[in-house]
């Protein structure tokens, strides 16, 4: 699973910085514009399981496809990114197009798929990326699906020399802070602001806003922090912002070593707010509650650390949600608002072990497993939560599909019919890694052997797995699914359904 040990080694930095004492933040200056009972066991209803029995080798061998004519004139598409760039296809998987050779980053983003959707506008046809050049680093705008790319602002002047000979410097802590994190956020609705961070106008990143029909860039916080993850709320009426401190030595790890802050810009005039800082180096930023409510833990006094609050963007006022605290790895579903997590008996106020849902409304959250979970994340395509390495849930928990082998299967995805497809290992001796796919009432079946990078399904009928496998991107459609070779691309890390 390629995003496990990312997300247990900032897991590890969370909980450790939740037991020390921060120091005073470093406020930004605004930029004047314009402009309960203990909850009882109960388990979903089951409608899909998968048995954890020796998978089939009798593997089909991929075939090629004839070549496509063209992509679709209005979509939908689907989006694969990686390191090396990013490709379009047509929901069958035809017509594989690179429209960018810029690459994604993101090394600290502990969501690369969230990464890639905030940089797509919600109209679908554009996409910011921050690029990297012999000056520095760019933001551009990619129109979709033509490619066309415009470049909308220089935002740090650096060069890898400098990077390499002076790791610690100023200018070198505001390229980690641009560079590493989710750094644009496209406002929602017909996406007419981008917000980003650079370090345009001073030594630090801070927070901007380009303006998509008068071409106008403003810039909304200056101060000695590096601003980080802009993100809208849904009204598109707020961006949060956050801003965290960096430290190393040349000889020694680099990276954050502070949170300074919370703050939220009220796009209409440019009013600074700000808002209760976590008790973390990095901010923990679980979803939205509504248009003025987010939800965060790491709130209040250090035993309650773990304990989820709501959170007012306007007046900073905080509640919490439940009586109890939580354990690290949570998810929340944008179907519903549910929240996944997992929980430890060790934690102050704790559930015991297990993993619960929690769904809107509720104080009391509903026990799923037994266990805990080392992972959860909400997958989007699929419309399920991702509980490693038990099972697939539903939002409202009542479908579950478990892998087809424990604590040996990854990358799952599930069609809009039901059709299941994993990456899984048959045994820890031999890891020959297989694709498999079921579908229901019907036995586990092996379509392609080989490193699975992505697995997502076509967006209209749910009938077509596309497979990213080692520079390949190979497409098997219903019922005999037959691997077909659609095209090459570089290293893939994401894939999403662009409408």
């Amino acid at each position: 699973m390629s995003t496990v040990k990312t997300i247990l080694s900032i897991m590890v930095i969370f909980m450790l910085a939740s037991c020390s004492t921060g120091t005073p933040a470093a406020t930004p200056t605004p930029i004047p514009t314009n402009t309960p009972q203990p909850p009882t066991a109960s388990m979903p209803t089951t409608t899909a399981m998968a048995t954890t029995a020796s998978i089939p080798t009798n593997t089909l061998q991929p075939t090629d496809t004839p070549a496509p004519t063209s992509l679709n004139a209005t979509g939908p598409y689907i989006v694969f990114a990686g390191p090396s760039g990013i490709w379009i296809t047509n929901p069958d998987g035809s017509f594989l197009t690179q429209v960018s050779g810029s690459g994604t980053h993101g090394i600290w983003t502990t969501d690369p798929e969230g990464e890639l959707r905030t940089a797509i506008s919600p109209t679908g046809d554009r996409m910011a990326l921050v690029v990297e050049n012999d000056k520095g680093l760019d933001l551009v705008v990619v129109k979709i699906p033509g490619g066309d790319t415009e470049t909308i602002a220089h935002l740090i002047s650096i060069t890898r020399a400098d990077l390499t000979n002076y790791p610690t410097s100023e200018k070198a802590f505001a390229t980690y802070a641009i560079r590493d994190y989710a750094d644009v956020a496209w406002q929602p609705g017909a996406g007419r602001l981008l917000a980003f961070t650079g370090a345009i106008n001073g030594p630090t990143s801070d927070l901007y806003l380009y303006d998509t029909q008068t071409g106008e860039t403003k810039q909304l916080t200056s101060g000695l922090s590096q601003s980080i993850s802009p993100t809208w709320s849904p009204d598109g009426q707020y961006i949060l912002n956050f801003g965290i401190s960096f430290s190393g030595s040349s000889t020694g790890a680099i990276g954050p070593d502070r949170l300074d802050g919370v703050w939220a810009v009220r796009v209409s005039d440019g009013k600074l707010i700000s808002l209760p800082k976590p008790n973390a180096i990095l901010p923990h930023l679980i979803g939205w509650q509504d248009n003025s409510h987010y939800i965060m833990s790491g709130i209040g006094d250090q035993g309650d650390s773990n304990i989820l609050h709501s959170v007012d963007i306007v007046s900073g006022e905080t509640r919490s949600i439940m009586d109890y605290s939580c354990y690290s790895y949570i998810a929340q579903s944008p179907e519903n608002g549910a929240l996944l997590f997992s929980s430890a008996s060790g934690c102050v106020s704790s559930l015991g072990e297990g993993t619960f849902l929690l769904l809107p409304g509720q104080t009391a959250p509903t026990k799923l497993l037994d266990k805990r979970t080392w992972e959860i994340d909400w997958l989007p395509e699929s419309r399920v939560f991702f509980a490693y390495p038990e099972a697939l849930f539903s939002s409202d928990g009542n479908t579950r599909y478990d892998p087809p082998v424990y604590d040996n299967s990854f990358h799952p995805a599930v069609s809009k019919i039901g059709y299941q497809a994993w990456q899984a290992y048959e045994n820890q001796v031999s890891k020959v890694s297989l694709v498999v796919v079921k579908v229901p009432g019907k036995d586990w079946q092996t379509i392609l052997t080989g490193k699975v990078n992505m697995l997502i399904w076509d967006p209209l009928e749910g009938r077509t797995l596309l497979i990213a496998s080692q520079g390949s991107l190979y497409a098997a459609s219903y019922p005999d699914f037959t691997a077909r070779l659609m095209g090459t691309m570089g290293s893939i890390d994401q894939a999403i359904w662009l409408p």
